[in-house]
């Protein structure tokens, strides 16, 4: 057992020297799927999620995002797994489609990027708008 805590320590160890922590995430914006048609109805998003940073074109893992409800929008915000390299190409990062399934319908509320309002990402090209 102690080899195996051992092992653990050293990939940890590993991975901080490379600049990516176990469990870290990265900021990542999104868009809805070129067929995605939403109404006040729909409890189904059908999304294409990307990396913000540089990653040499891979997006990652995508996390489940969190989902901020008000009376006026739905704020969804994505991460990726894991966190950003430390020096990586930056080709733009594959779309990654993911489908969000909401427990309420989306109603006359605004689809918000909340990645757009949070993060670094609010000063790139995928942040234009906010809105979705």
């Amino acid at each position: 057992m102690r080899g195996f805590a051992v092992s653990i320590a050293a990939v940890a160890l590993a991975l901080a020297g490379c600049g990516i922590l176990p469990g870290a995430t990265s900021p990542a914006v999104w868009e809805l799927a070129p067929d995605q048609v939403v109404d006040a109805e729909t409890t189904s998003l059908s999304v294409l999620v990307t990396r913000v940073a540089c990653n040499s074109g891979v997006t990652g893992t995508v996390n489940e995002p969190a989902i901020d409800r008000t009376d006026g929008e739905l704020v969804i915000t994505f991460t990726v797994s894991p966190g950003d390299p430390p020096a990586a190409e930056c080709p733009s990062n594959d779309l990654v489609e993911y489908v969000i399934e909401l427990d309420e319908p989306v109603g006359d509320r605004a689809l918000v990027d909340g990645a757009c309002r949070t993060t670094d990402a609010a000063d790139t090209v995928s942040c234009d708008s906010e809105f979705r």
